[in-house]
């Protein structure tokens, strides 16, 4: 089985789906972030929510959320992009943006939109939230408690947020530390090559580079291969 991760899209569906068609994979991750571009108008807004709704009917794709989307599931976290209007548009369709995920496995790769750092784990798994757990149960924790779910959003300096560290949604690459024995793949630091970092212990890959390029996990050889989209 192939599995193709697809990183930010940002309003860019067409592009996205061109990229899913080439490669043909069994199934597909998205690592977050479908709204919200420079310039982007209602319709193209209105035409990504529908598009985002059906997809997620699609029992082969796995839609992650991202601090994009997340400023239209919850007006307390608005980020740049916001507008009432793209709101209005979004929820006219009706979808449910709680539905998307925080959080995924990809054979031993840990898939979110922003990255885990250690920095973070260290911080909030030691501190009575959901002490001295896997990074796994670590992650559950926080994600199905609706009290402490808000630490997986925290915002640090690094863009422009008061908290210390950066969660899920938001951590910067800057700010990015490994966890020892963690593979991970992630988005939302847009770059222009793609940054990748492989230790004895563990390796990530930070693929936001405008839909240039995706992931591709190979379940047989469980070996985690980043594509050039060549589009």
């Amino acid at each position: 089985m192939k599995i193709q991760i697809v990183p930010d899209i940002h309003t860019g569906i067409v592009r996205a789906e061109k990229i899913i068609q080439d490669e043909n994979a069994d199934r597909v991750v998205f690592l977050g972030d479908y709204f919200d571009a420079f310039g982007d108008t209602l319709e193209e807004t209105n035409q990504v929510a529908w598009w985002l709704k059906k997809s997620m009917e699609n029992p082969h794709r796995i839609h992650l959320l991202g601090n994009h989307d997340l400023s239209y599931m919850n007006q307390n976290y608005m980020c740049s992009g916001f507008s009432e209007g793209k709101l209005f548009a979004i929820k006219n369709t009706k979808i449910d943006l709680t539905e998307l995920h925080h959080y995924c496995w990809v054979g031993d790769w840990l898939c979110t939109h922003a990255g885990l750092s250690n920095d973070f784990y260290k911080a909030y798994n030691l501190s009575g939230f959901h002490e001295g757990v896997n990074v796994n149960d670590f992650l559950r924790g926080l994600a199905t408690d609706p009290e402490s779910r808000g630490r997986l959003y925290d915002c640090s300096v690094h863009r422009g947020g008061r908290n210390a560290y950066g969660g899920i949604l938001w951590c910067d690459y800057e700010e990015f530390n490994d966890i020892p024995s963690i593979n991970q793949m992630f988005g939302h630091t847009h770059g222009s090559e793609v940054r990748h970092s492989v230790s004895e212990v563990s390796e990530h890959y930070c693929i936001d580079t405008g839909l240039k390029h995706y992931g591709v996990y190979d379940t047989e050889t469980n070996l985690m291969t980043v594509v050039n989209s060549k589009i």
